[in-house]
């Protein structure tokens, strides 16, 4: 069943107009019509079945008629805190996250990033992906949308502050590896804070000021993996092995 974002207020038996874009993609994408059934969310982690009401040229309206709670959110939080690279691929890094269930997401500048985000375009950038995160919610069925956090100009603003949280540093060149982070108690974590490096890798004074704020370097094996490939690859190791993906 197609599903559509309504940023606003949602209730069961009540009719929503939806927004010039979505009504537009309903009808000249999609070809929907009068009676064909959809399912609205707003962020709330509720999914709100109903119907097309009315069609005009401008405009959808949809009956609301029921809500139902969306349980497909992850048990644990993920965050992941990537460092920039060029448009394609953070699109492509935000969406499929996304889709596997990423909770909140941080921009970091580094060292050896090869792209850099002009601050007068930041918050342009910014509403760009989170555009991509609602798209991915759409598609994947997820009803709460992963939060976007202001860019980190740099791993200097890194605190030590014991949230509890299992955060981790991705290191090529550690011998930590996922097995020791499975013994290591990994079910009982509810939450995991992820640092992914650019093209270029973190530079060692880096690897120390992360690890010096309580993150641990963890290695993926003995592939040096690209930055689009190293945060799928950390995210579905850590949702397989907390039981996410059952």
């Amino acid at each position: 069943m197609n599903r559509f974002y309504h940023p606003d207020s949602i209730s069961a038996h009540s009719e929503i107009n939806l927004s010039d874009d979505a009504s537009k993609h309903l009808v000249k994408s999609l070809r929907l019509k009068p009676s064909d059934r959809i399912i609205l969310f707003n962020g709330d982690g509720y999914d709100y079945h109903g119907e097309v009401s009315d069609i005009d040229k401008k405009n959808v309206k949809i009956a609301v008629n029921e809500k139902k709670l969306n349980t497909s959110e992850a048990d644990i939080d993920i965050s992941i805190l990537q460092s920039v690279t060029s448009r394609d691929k953070l699109d492509f890094i935000f969406q499929k996250n996304t889709e596997l269930g990423i909770k909140n997401f941080y921009l970091i500048n580094t060292e050896r990033v090869n792209f850099k985000i002009p601050q007068s375009k930041t918050a342009n950038r910014i509403e760009h992906l989170k555009k991509v995160i609602i798209s991915a919610c759409e598609q994947s069925g997820r009803s709460k949308i992963p939060t976007v956090h202001e860019i980190i100009l740099s791993l200097n603003k890194l605190t030590n502050e014991d949230d509890h949280s299992c955060k981790l540093i991705l290191n090529p060149y550690t011998d930590y590896s996922l097995s020791n982070l499975r013994n290591n108690d990994l079910k009982s974590k509810k939450s995991f804070q992820i640092l992914i490096g650019p093209e270029g890798g973190f530079s060692e004074a880096e690897i120390k000021v992360a690890e010096n704020a309580g993150f641990k370097s963890l290695s993926l094996g003995k592939r040096v993996l690209r930055t689009e490939t190293a945060s799928l690859s950390i995210a579905s190791a850590i949702l397989a092995l907390t039981n996410n993906f059952v």
